[in-house]
């Protein structure tokens, strides 16, 4: 029998990155936005909820990695935000001594970049190795950097991925599993990693080998 073709009048939309159906989703945030924005109610809500957000009596919740607490902070001052860490001692304490490890604005400057923070993966025990991701703007996708603790600096030629929806994370010292595009038949519709491989440190992204290993996340 012959396969019956689709009529449905929105299948284009499926297209996700297509201009087509990003240019009908902008005309339709506009409209929404317009209406939300110029409400007679809008400015007070979100001076309300920017004062929230903003404020320094927030919990700054923390990660325990080795024997730092670490904080991804937020507020007036630093709207991309600060990667900070402390000591528990310090977090004892109503006003904690904050370490800086990375300040967001600052390299979102640095490197000309709409930086948004999307987590950092740091190898255990000695958590001194550390993938960093960052989008761009906050979107899905992201690009993944090694960073040195100890140096607090990226790592020149550690791991590095280009900006795809997916990410790494650590099997060892030397060889992360790595979830990305890596070409036609890849990904899924919606741009998404099908496989995952295993990257071997100091050698090309191309060369990753297929792996059915479940990797284990930090």
């Amino acid at each position: 029998a012959a396969v019956e073709q689709s009529t449905d009048p929105y299948l284009w939309l499926e297209d996700v990155g297509g201009d087509k159906a990003l240019d009908w989703v902008r005309a339709r945030n506009a409209t929404s936005t317009k209406a939300l924005a110029e409400g007679a109610d809008f400015k007070a809500l979100n001076a309300r909820i920017r004062a929230i957000l903003d404020s320094d009596q927030r919990i700054p919740y923390v990660q325990k990695l080795g024997e730092h607490y670490y904080n991804f902070w937020r507020d007036a001052k630093n709207p991309r935000g600060l990667w900070r860490r402390t000591t528990l001692a310090e977090y004892r304490k109503d006003a904690p001594a904050w370490d800086v490890v990375i300040d967001l604005d600052a390299l979102a400057t640095a490197e000309k970049e709409n930086w948004v923070w999307a987590g950092a993966d740091c190898l255990q025990p000695a958590y001194r190795q550390c993938l960093i991701a960052l989008s761009r703007g906050g979107a899905d996708a992201t690009v993944t950097r090694e960073f040195d603790l100890d140096k607090r600096a990226f790592v020149a030629d550690g791991f590095s991925l280009p900006e795809a929806k997916g990410g790494a994370t650590w099997r060892d010292a030397d060889s992360v599993f790595v979830a990305t595009d890596f070409g036609p038949g890849t990904l899924t519709a919606s741009g998404y990693p099908r496989i995952a491989k295993l990257w071997q440190r100091g050698t090309p992204l191309a060369s990753a080998s297929p792996t059915t290993a479940t990797p284990s996340i930090r």
